[in-house]
């Protein structure tokens, strides 16, 4: 009776959405391999009467001003509107020849995001830290910015919002990112 049991130290753990054994694997192997100190969770998707029986299925989310033909953000957004939150984005640069992309995430609504993305590929000399309007300013000075913007996924939850931003910068390979979005997300779990 002198042995003492070993207490496991409990690790923080993430809720991801259960999509397929194979997805799972890939993500148990992966957290495994890069030492990342988390511990899934796998949750099963909507459930189809969650889906078919919405009260108001018609119902979209609108402009932030009421009306999208006045509103500054909304003709860039492909699909959806500038009042998405919780948005995991992407902006693409329709003026470069070659495909240049940012991935972002925003609690915030996209009007008020993509905003300041607007505002900083105008004055990137007030807004430095910005790739996005550096870029605007090294390679389209004086032109005024196109771009398109891509909602990819929404999360209210902002750990899983982050996680989703890690994933598709790691599958995508964009160009503006930096890669450290993992460390962000495994920096704000262990805090949570």
């Amino acid at each position: 009776n002198g042995k003492k049991k070993q207490r496991k130290t409990r690790l923080p753990t993430i809720c991801l959405p259960y999509t397929n054994e194979w997805d799972i694997i890939q993500i148990w192997q992966y957290i495994k391999k890069q030492g990342i100190p988390l511990r899934p969770i796998f949750t099963p998707g909507k459930k189809l009467k969650r889906i078919f029986c919405n009260s108001r299925p018609l119902y979209k989310t609108s402009c932030v001003l009421g009306n999208p033909e006045r509103c500054e953000i909304c003709p860039f957004i492909n699909n959806g509107s500038c009042s998405r939150k919780g948005a995991v984005y992407q902006i693409t640069c329709e003026a470069c020849d070659a495909e240049v992309r940012y991935l972002g995430e925003a609690e915030r609504p996209l009007q008020s995001r993509i905003g300041e993305h607007l505002r900083a590929m105008r004055n990137s000399r007030s807004h430095e830290n910005n790739v996005i309007g550096q870029h605007q300013a090294a390679t389209h000075p004086g032109v005024a910015p196109i771009i398109s913007v891509m909602i990819l996924d929404c999360k209210p939850n902002t750990v899983q919002r982050k996680l989703s931003e890690a994933l598709f910068i790691h599958k995508q390979q964009p160009e503006f990112n930096d890669k450290s979005e993992l460390e962000a997300v495994i920096k704000y779990t262990a805090n949570a």
